[in-house]
């Protein structure tokens, strides 16, 4: 079996988030009775998703949309992802307050199993001007409200539904 985790990152975490969440699978699915190779790529880089049997696909969230690498990939990849177990991510809020729309594209997906918001990071010093000023408009602070443990437990997820559908020959 072969997995695509995919993202699309401004400054890199959440290509981090991917990172992880293709860690846990691989260590998961090493365990299981499942053979599985997991890519992790940038979205970018990613021509076609016709040779893996699963995807993942997340996307750092900026001003309530994915980066336009992950909303082309799955535009253009649309009838592939129908026909394979998909999952999607987003990576945005941070802190108590600035909680994620509750109805969104991605969580509307009919083709993906699930649509998980993970919180996000914010370092001012990596903004451009343009994210700097947004941020200070919304009064965001630095912080990183990703969770490790959230990641993995969401990996097990993933990998007790890809166990359950594959046969045990592969």
């Amino acid at each position: 079996m072969r997995i695509l985790i995919a993202t699309a990152s401004r400054h890199g975490s959440t290509r981090e988030l991917g990172q992880w969440l293709g860690s846990s699978i691989t260590k998961r699915l090493a365990s299981s009775a499942v053979s599985a190779t997991v890519d992790v790529r940038d979205a970018a880089d990613v021509d076609s998703i016709a040779e893996y049997d699963a995807a993942v696909i997340g996307s750092g969230v900026y001003l309530g949309r994915w980066l336009r690498d992950a909303r082309s990939l799955v535009a253009r990849e649309q009838a592939e992802l129908e026909t394979r177990p998909v999952w999607l991510f987003s990576s945005g809020p941070i802190g108590a307050g600035l909680q994620p729309k509750t109805k969104s594209k991605w969580s509307e997906a009919s083709w993906a199993i699930e649509h998980k918001v993970f919180g996000g990071k914010l370092d001012r010093s990596t903004l451009s001007r343009f994210e700097r000023v947004v941020v200070r408009m919304i009064e965001a602070g630095d912080g990183d409200d990703r969770s490790r443990a959230e990641v993995d437990e969401w990996a097990g997820a993933i990998c007790a539904a890809l166990a359950a559908s594959t046969p045990s020959t592969l």
